[in-house]
């Protein structure tokens, strides 16, 4: 009887333990769950803001996850507290939501591999966008109708800052009603690599084999020419949050601005702040 009791009383005992580890588990998880940060980005900057969370992750807690949406429902969870940052996009008014420049990166225009035109002038291009040029050999390319793409969302913030600094410049001008419009930048970034005759444009940190930068007016985009702002298409990369999350964004911030976040900004954009 004595062992039977005994055998019980250690299987109870076993039992209470391995509870106890459960709640425990359950508990740090919860922990983590309510500490964890939340990241909404642009497609803009996805090769940096991957970069920068996947090191992150890696030395730090809590753990940050990163999602991609669009500016209207990004900003919506932002004011609703289920996101904490939101990085890349065109802040609408609210006082509520404090900004913060991350780094500058360039706008890359981009043509076919196959296109023998290697630079054009910020005139040119307003003059291609609105069918003032319509054939790449005013600009001593082939003879071939030019086809220009843009961003079908005008709230993108690349596309915002190329109609600033391109479309509205010196007087705002529309887009030729032939403009191919495509929904993303990787979409931009496919549609000229099969098409020889189109011109576009995506961020510098988007850069692949698969198409051509054109040099503007002369000057290629590299960290160095956007850097004394010789290359004439810059834009800057912000990001967001609300004034009360500011205290517990602040070792993110303060990873942000280390010489381990800036090394990984400084691969994709010009200058990290």
């Amino acid at each position: 009887m004595k062992k039977k009791k005994s055998i019980t009383l250690l299987l109870i005992f076993s039992i209470m333990i391995m509870i106890n580890v459960g709640c425990k588990k359950q508990a740090e998880n919860k922990e983590k769950q309510a500490n964890a940060i939340k990241i909404v980005c642009e497609d803009t900057v996805i090769p940096m803001v991957d970069d920068l969370m996947r090191d992150y992750n890696l030395n730090n807690e809590p753990v940050v996850s990163v999602e991609y949406m669009d500016r209207e429902a990004a900003f919506n969870k932002l004011y609703n507290s289920e996101v904490d940052v939101l990085i890349g996009y065109v802040q609408p008014e609210n006082k509520e939501v404090e900004s913060e420049v991350l780094a500058y990166d360039g706008i890359g225009i981009i043509v076919n591999i196959n296109n023998a035109v290697n630079s054009v002038g910020i005139e040119q291009l307003k003059r291609i966008y609105t069918g003032n040029i319509l054939n790449w050999k005013e600009l001593k390319g082939a003879s071939k109708i030019i086809k220009p793409v843009a961003y079908k969302n005008i709230l993108n913030s690349l596309q915002q800052e190329f109609d600033i600094k391109v479309m509205d410049t010196p007087v705002k001008e529309q887009m030729i009603n032939g403009t191919q419009y495509v929904s993303s930048i990787e979409e931009m970034s496919n549609f000229v690599a099969q098409n020889q005759n189109a011109i576009g444009f995506i961020p510098g940190q988007w850069y692949n084999k698969e198409n051509n930068f054109l040099k503007l007016s002369g000057i290629e985009i590299t960290a160095s020419n956007l850097k004394n702002e010789l290359y004439a298409l810059r834009f800057p990369i912000k990001m967001y949050y609300s004034k009360d999350q500011k205290d517990r964004l602040k070792d993110l911030f303060q990873y942000f601005k280390s010489e381990e976040g800036k090394k990984i900004v400084r691969k994709y954009c010009i200058e990290a702040f």
